[in-house]
């Protein structure tokens, strides 16, 4: 099964998504606001389940993310069809652990994999494999997208489990160094390509 204009679809899908992540987030924001009138209201349980439901809400939005950047990386290692196989694989597998142990378990595990095959294709990257494919031509480019792509999940991944961690800070830079030096190689790839050169 090859779609045409697959590239196509998965900027328009991942559009959609941040579009309704962005939405969900005013809502929360003005519900913050409507029950911040109460005084001290996050010191009740009433803020706790806030927090949670807020959440709750995130998580789909949240899940279909991480499978369209999944979608969008390893097709420069692997075939169409094969891909759409291992997408509905590492689904399945995190609708499981959310059932049996939890949201935040099943979200990490999703994380975990994306981490793994993202940083497998920078490290391509980097090396120039001609196994990838790219839509974008250059090296500043293809860097750019890796870079930026593999910052995301690392933000989000640190955001979810390393919030204690005496790494989150570095690991937060870490990730806000990729994303920036990403979008810089991929909005400016001719001048990036020119000073490598």
């Amino acid at each position: 099964m090859k779609l045409k204009n697959y590239d196509y679809y998965l900027i328009i899908l991942t559009a959609l998504i941040l579009f309704a992540m962005g939405l969900l987030c005013v809502y929360g924001i003005t519900y913050y606001n409507y029950l911040a009138v109460a005084p001290q209201w996050t010191s009740t349980i009433r803020y706790t389940s806030y927090i949670d439901d807020m959440n709750s809400y995130l998580y789909p939005f949240l899940v279909l993310l991480l499978l369209t950047l999944g979608l969008c990386i390893p097709k420069r290692l692997l075939e169409q069809d094969f891909l759409i196989k291992f997408t509905a694989l590492a689904l399945g597998a995190t609708l499981l652990l959310t059932f049996f142990s939890g949201i935040e378990r099943g979200l990490v595990f999703l994380l975990a994999v994306m981490i793994i095959v993202q940083g497998f294709v920078l490290i391509k990257t980097i090396k120039k494999s001609e196994a990838l494919r790219f839509e974008k031509e250059g090296y500043a480019g293809r860097l750019g997208s890796s870079l930026l792509h593999l910052g995301l999940v690392v933000m989000i991944f640190n955001f979810m489990t390393l919030q204690e961690s005496s790494f989150h800070l570095l690991i937060f830079w870490a990730g806000m160094i990729m994303i920036t030096i990403g979008n810089i190689f991929s909005f400016y790839p001719e001048r990036i390509n020119s000073l490598l050169q």
